[in-house]
């Protein structure tokens, strides 16, 4: 004990979100959570009570407000003594409307004898977390310790808000960082079925795992490889314990694997942030939207227990939309089209490097948009006889495309995006005239996608991606797609054959690229990805001259034996969707209705 103790006293210089960088031969200690709060007023009590249910007999109401956060308050617990704790309650939140519950426990530095809101003053899961979802109250609490004490008092106050307030049973989520992830394992070990899916970061699995296997409750852990307090051998022991007892129900990979998720980060993830302790780097975990997006997508399904519905999508229609007319003239609150030039290289000798090439895109962003905010890419490709101003014009020639993004985003239809509209076009603006020459270059378009245009883009606008080096890229690939109408679709083809680490969206129209669906499977294998990685919205007409062998390469694909694609309108059930339009032809009509229906189900979740 004294061993532990005094580690954590160390290692509470470091913790959270604090970074440690060495300057001039000296170490200075930056508190990224207290940068942020210096530049954020606090509020005054009265400012906050509009949101506020009316405290029972059994709480005491703090008197302070920190972040948005009422710090202090203390439920009375007739079993289990006072038990203090932080809370945010959104001011929209009135009881009429059952709203989402999340429960974050934290590490030494956080606990009740380190001060009044030590831990929201010390971590970011909190505030983080208000990005990704309006409408959920965040709890706090600030315990004594990390064992069975403050795990029961955990359970007794999570039992008191779901009882004293309107929360809906099925969003409702904890984590626990460092010494409170051992409490939340305890927690899990005797009650599981209070929550919906759990973040365990930077800890060890102190509770009982059975309890958790039979409510089949959704658990990412997360640790550094070199944690300099645990290490990450105990993480990985304890999804293995996990991962055999689900064997042992019956369960295979692809289901276990949906409950399941263990994410051991090398050094260079933290040292690429300004980090090099990782157990103090564990709270950069707060700001990584793979991981806190995981945990905030989980809903429960009635078949059992817990099981994640991890989509960021809805549901596909069962028809296609038509555009209404007056989405085709402007509107009153239009986004923007800029011109993005960036440097590349000569596309048949890129792996040489020896012509550079200055290339142009175009890129529309929504009305109102904000670097505080972020946002998904769609990288839409032209087709044949075409370049990158064809589908939503320019900022002096808009399209009308662009005036029907224009309107489905002012109402509410398609989320507030970014698209990118690039050329696959080479040394001339007439290349994708040339029918052979633009299969050709659309099969090493994913060079430049990758290495040259996605970094351009993403480094100058606010997007998902913590930074655009390859593994930033890879680590937000769930906020970013690419589709094209015609040999825009065969070079979608492509971009899921090469570039599947980066995307995870697809909208192919019109164009074919393999009828062999066993090839298209082998091609998803290739890459290390499976079935629940990606979704592929695809679109048609039946007078299309593309369409037969269009829909022939889809229904082979959704005829794989293997289950690599499955048919469904949404990304819980399966990863494909095919819908055809009768009477359509190849044209911009179609171009145009395809890809304003698959924007309407890309990143545009059901709350």
């Amino acid at each position: 004990m004294k061993k532990r103790l005094l580690l954590l006293l160390t290692l509470i210089l470091c913790v959270s979100v604090t970074a440690c960088t060495s300057r001039g031969g000296q170490t200075e200690t930056q508190s990224l959570a207290q940068s942020d709060a210096e530049s954020r007023p606090e509020k005054t009590v009265q400012e906050d009570a509009g949101s506020r249910p009316e405290k029972t007999a059994q709480e005491t109401e703090g008197t302070e407000i920190y972040r948005d956060f009422r710090v202090d308050n203390v439920f009375h617990s007739d079993s289990e003594g006072d038990i203090h704790y932080n809370i945010y309650i959104p001011e929209t939140y009135d009881g009429t409307k059952p709203y989402a519950l999340y429960f974050t426990l934290p590490g030494y530095g956080g606990l009740y004898f380190q001060g009044v809101a030590a831990n929201i003053k010390t971590e970011e899961f909190g505030f983080e977390a208000m990005k990704y979802n309006e409408e959920m109250i965040i709890v706090a609490p600030q315990l004594n310790d990390w064992g069975e004490t403050s795990a029961d008092q955990t359970i007794a106050l999570a039992e008191y808000f779901l009882e004293q307030y309107n929360i809906d049973r099925d969003r409702v989520y904890g984590s626990g960082y460092s010494g409170g992830g051992e409490t939340m394992s305890l927690v899990l070990g005797k009650r599981p079925d209070l929550f919906t899916a759990y973040l365990h970061v930077s800890s060890k699995w102190d509770g009982a795992y059975e309890p958790v296997i039979e409510q089949e409750l959704p658990v990412y852990l997360a640790i550094g490889r070199n944690d300099e307090y645990y290490g990450s051998e105990q993480t990985q022991e304890a999804y293995n314990a996990l991962y055999a007892l689900y064997e042992q129900k019956g369960f295979d990979k692809e289901k276990i694997d949906g409950l399941l998720v263990l994410d051991i980060k090398e050094h260079e993830y933290f040292t690429q942030r300004g980090i090099s302790n990782e157990h103090g780097g564990g709270g950069l975990f707060a700001r990584d939207t793979e991981i806190m997006g995981w945990l905030f997508q989980a809903t429960k399904e009635p078949s059992h227990g817990g099981s994640i519905n991890a989509s960021l999508s809805g549901t596909v229609p069962a028809e296609l939309e038509y555009i209404p007319d007056k989405y085709k003239s402007p509107s009153e609150h239009p986004g923007t089209l800029e011109k993005l030039t960036y440097q590349t290289w000569e596309s048949f000798s890129y792996e040489e490097k020896t012509q550079e090439l200055t290339k142009e895109a175009w890129v529309y962003l929504p009305y109102g948009y904000s670097e505080n905010q972020e946002y998904n890419v769609f990288y839409l490709s032209h087709g044949g006889w075409s370049n990158e101003t064809t589908t939503m014009g320019t900022d002096q020639n808009p399209r009308s495309f662009k005036h029907v993004i224009d309107h489905a985003i002012e109402d509410g239809k398609i989320q507030p995006l970014i698209i990118v509209l690039p050329t696959y076009n080479n040394t001339s603006g007439r290349d994708s005239g040339d029918y052979s020459l633009a299969l050709r270059l659309t099969d090493r378009f994913h060079n430049e996608l990758v290495n040259d245009l996605i970094p351009a883009v993403e480094s100058r606008y606010s997007t998902y991606a913590e930074d655009t080096t390859q593994e930033g890229l890879k680590a937000s690939r769930n906020h970013r797609g690419f589709g094209g109408f015609s040999m825009g679709s065969v070079n979608t083809w492509c971009t899921f054959r090469y570039a599947l680490d980066y995307f995870r969206y697809f909208m192919p129209m019109s164009g074919s690229y393999s009828t062999d669906g066993e090839y298209m499977a082998e091609l998803v294998k290739e890459s290390g990805h499976d079935s629940d990685d990606f979704f592929i919205f695809a679109a048609s007409g039946t007078d299309d001259f593309a369409y037969s062998a269009f829909k022939t390469q889809i229904m082979a694909m959704g005829s794989v034996s293997d289950g690599t694609f499955r048919f469904a309108d949404n990304e819980a059930d399966g990863n494909l969707s095919f819908l055809e339009r009768e009477g359509y032809v190849h044209d911009a009509i179609a171009s145009d209705e395809y890809t304003y229906n698959g924007l309407r189900f890309f990143w545009n979740r059901e709350q």
